[in-house]
C-alpha cells in the first residue's frame, strides 16, 4: 500500500492540529451562541483562545514547511494563517470581532485542499467549505461539550437544556456534513472499488467508519446521559486525523 512520503505524513500531523483548532473554534462559536439563548446558560461559555492557538500554530507550521519544499510561500496559505493570527490576537485582547476571521480561516481550508484541483473548482470548493463549517458545528460542538462540566451535571435542568439546544443544531449540521462529504467523495473516487482498492479510499473508509461510530455514540449520549462524551470527543480527534491524512495524498484516485 503506497502511503504518502514521511514528509507529507509529518505535515499531515500539523494539519491535524490546525483542523482540530479550527473545527473546535467553530464548535465553541456554536456552543456559546446556544448558551446565550434565553434563558441564558452562563457556564457554557468556553474560551476560544485554545482552539485558535492550536489552529494558528498548526497552520503556521504547515505553511512554513510547504514554502520550504516549494521554494516559495503559498499566498492562499498565508491569507488563511493571517486570518487565524488575527482571530487569535483579537481573542487575546478581548475584542468582539473574533468570529469573522476565525470562520473565514476555517472555510479557507477548502482553497488549498484537493477541491481546488477539481476542474471546474468553484463548485467543489464551495461544497468543501460547507463541509468544513457544518462539521465544525457538529463534530466541533461535540468536542467542546465534552470539555464542559455543568454545575448540576448533565442531568440537571441546565445540562439537559444545553443538550436539547445542541441536539437540534447537531442533527441539521450532521445531515449537511454527510451530504457534502458524499458529494466530495464522488469527485475524488473513480468508483466504489476505490474504497478498498486504493490507499486513499481505505483511509476514507476508515474515516467514514469513525463517523458512523460517532453517530452511534451520540445516540447513547442522548439516551443514557453524557457518560460517553469524552470517548466521543476522542473519536472526533481520530476522525480529524484521518481527514488530515487524506489531505496528505498528492492526488486522489479520481484526479490521478
Amino acid at each position: 500500500m503506497n502511503l504518502p512520503p514521511p514528509t507529507d505524513l509529518a505535515v499531515a500531523a500539523l494539519r491535524w492540529l490546525e483542523y482540530a483548532g479550527l473545527l473546535g473554534f467553530v464548535g465553541v462559536v456554536v456552543v456559546r451562541r446556544l448558551a446565550a439563548m434565553r434563558p441564558a446558560i452562563s457556564w457554557a461559555r468556553p474560551s476560544m483562545q485554545p482552539a485558535l492557538a492550536a489552529a494558528f500554530i498548526g497552520g503556521l507550521a504547515v505553511v512554513s514547511i510547504d514554502a520550504l519544499r516549494a521554494g516559495h510561500p503559498s499566498v492562499l496559505g498565508i491569507v488563511r494563517v493571517a486570518a487565524e493570527g488575527i482571530a487569535l490576537g483579537l481573542c487575546i485582547r478581548g475584542h468582539g470581532l473574533v468570529v469573522p476571521p476565525g470562520i473565514f480561516a476555517a472555510a479557507a481550508l477548502a482553497l488549498v485542499g484537493h477541491a481546488a484541483s477539481v476542474n471546474p473548482a468553484a463548485g467543489a470548493i464551495f461544497t468543501d467549505a460547507t463541509h468544513v463549517l457544518s462539521a465544525g458545528a457538529w463534530a466541533g460542538g461535540i468536542l467542546v461539550l465534552a470539555t464542559l462540566r455543568p454545575p448540576a451535571g448533565w442531568g440537571g435542568d441546565e445540562g439537559r437544556a444545553m443538550l436539547q439546544r445542541f441536539g437540534r443544531v447537531a442533527f441539521l449540521a450532521f445531515a449537511i456534513t454527510a451530504l457534502t462529504g458524499v458529494l466530495r467523495a464522488t469527485e475524488e473516487l473513480r468508483g466504489l472499488d476505490d474504497l478498498w482498492g486504493t490507499p486513499y479510499g481505505l483511509v476514507l473508509s476508515l474515516k467514514t467508519a469513525g463517523v458512523l461510530v460517532m453517530v452511534a455514540m451520540s445516540v447513547l449520549v442522548w439516551r443514557r446521559g453524557f457518560r460517553y462524551a469524552r470517548p466521543e470527543g476522542v473519536l472526533v480527534l481520530v476522525v480529524l486525523a484521518a481527514t488530515a491524512l487524506l489531505a496528505a495524498f498528492p492526488m486522489p484516485p479520481g484526479q490521478a
